[in-house]
């Protein structure tokens, strides 16, 4: 099978393939988002990642009922077999925000540890313990504003293949190309790629958590080729998207990333 065809074959689901084996830090999950509880709106957690390194802000509500924050710097645990992230907790004091700040006012206390354990791309239970008492909580990712992604864009995919019924296309695999996106406000998402093998077009629905778009969509391609896939870890940025995906058809399985300058 051609190598763009395999390509589109690639833009279909892996329905055995778990979202939760791509969060891993070490293949480029960013978890920098707003983290909540949906059921338990007033208090959260700000995740900034830095490489395998998040710091985490964790605003709550203390003994007093009064508004308290804690925050940890959160290192990835690769042996732990999944994608976690631990270290010490923190809270802290300090001068009055109107007045002169004075660093020497500033003190704080390490009062127990903080994990955060994503099962997913958009899902993870942070653990935490202050002076002995220990929290464990289910949360995910805030969403403030659905990104648009639609544009024309010029960029790469990059993918592994295996399993395929031709061991010949089984490898690694890169394409360029230019696509066309297309999200309108009820958010069906359409991509479409020209190729000399010719045209196929992905449709399928966008949803969002914090930052992350996904897509579940089906495909069909001009030359007979045709399934289902997901798209994630969709992210737009001031010079075009990126995102990931899995896919799966009668030939591959197939996993890789797509990003795209727009032009």
């Amino acid at each position: 099978m051609p190598a763009l065809r395999m390509l589109l074959a690639a833009f279909a689901v892996c329905v055995g393939c778990s979202l939760a084996s791509a969060a891993n830090a070490s293949t480029g999950t960013n978890f920098s988002d707003q983290w909540w509880n949906p059921d338990e709106s007033g208090w959260g957690a700000s995740v900034l990642q830095q490489a395998d390194i998040l710091f985490i802000d964790v605003f709550v509500y203390g003994p007093d009922n009064l508004p308290t924050w804690y925050t940890a710097a959160a290192y990835f645990q690769p042996q732990s077999g999944r994608t976690l992230f631990s270290g010490d907790l923190y809270v802290t004091s300090g001068p009055w925000f109107g007045a002169f700040f004075n660093p020497a006012a500033v003190f704080r206390r390490k009062v127990g540890t903080l994990q955060f354990d994503a099962s997913s791309t958009d899902f993870a239970t942070l653990t935490y313990s202050v002076d002995g008492v220990v929290v464990s909580k289910a949360i995910e990712r805030q969403l403030w504003a659905y990104e648009n992604f639609t544009g024309s864009y010029y960029g790469g995919l990059v993918y592994d293949q295996g399993g395929c019924l031709d061991p010949n296309n089984n490898g690694h695999v890169e394409e360029l190309g230019p696509f066309q996106i297309n999200q309108p406000g009820d958010n069906t998402f359409t991509l479409a790629l020209q190729s000399s093998f010719g045209n196929c077009s992905v449709t399928g629905n966008y949803s969002q958590l914090g930052h992350m778009g996904t897509v579940d969509a089906n495909y069909a391609c001009s030359y007979g080729i045709n399934g289902t896939m997901t798209l994630y870890e969709l992210e737009r940025t001031s010079a075009g998207m990126t995102g990931r995906f899995v896919a799966q058809n009668n030939a591959c399985q197939v996993a890789g990333t797509l990003g795209g300058v727009e032009r």
